[in-house]
């Protein structure tokens, strides 16, 4: 048993968190927990988890391999579902070309034959991406400075 703390955030361990869902133990049963699983499975580059939750009509051909995985943090800030609609507002934080993005959207799911599904989202981003500093405190939260651990030569 990993003791690997899962990437969304939760504060679990992985296998008791969105570990169950990305092997195929379990179908996440609410918008936040598809949201939670996805975002690991973009933090994993696992494309196969991310096609079998997109909603069918808003699945993007081009997802591929070149998807960004430096993926830093998850923040939930609202999530609700009401009958086989969900949503969830979300901050997903990305260290792309040494620099802090800031991903803000609502996505909306839809719950068809029992399982959710990601079908869209609204961007909410009003900032640009931040430059980092290889002596400030790197995003990800591990304690370390910039310089030795995300950041990118």
């Amino acid at each position: 048993m990993s003791s690997e703390i899962c990437p969304c955030g939760s504060k679990k361990e992985f296998d008791q968190c969105c570990g169950i869902y990305l092997s195929g133990k379990a179908v996440a049963p609410h918008p936040e927990d598809l949201m939670r699983s996805r975002y690991v499975a973009f933090y994993r580059n696992d494309l196969d988890y991310l096609k079998k939750t997109w909603h069918p009509e808003t699945y993007p051909e081009d997802l591929g391999s070149e998807e960004p995985s430096n993926w830093v943090g998850l923040e939930i800030i609202e999530a609700s579902e009401e009958e086989d609609e969900g949503e969830v507002e979300f901050k997903a934080r990305l260290i792309y070309d040494n620099k802090l993005e800031v991903l803000h959207e609502i996505s909306y799911f839809d719950k068809i034959d029992g399982l959710w599904l990601y079908h869209s989202g609204d961007f909410e981003n009003d900032g640009k991406p931040e430059k980092l500093s290889k002596s400030t405190p790197c995003p990800c939260g591990s304690g370390k400075k910039f310089g030795n651990c995300h950041f990118q030569k």
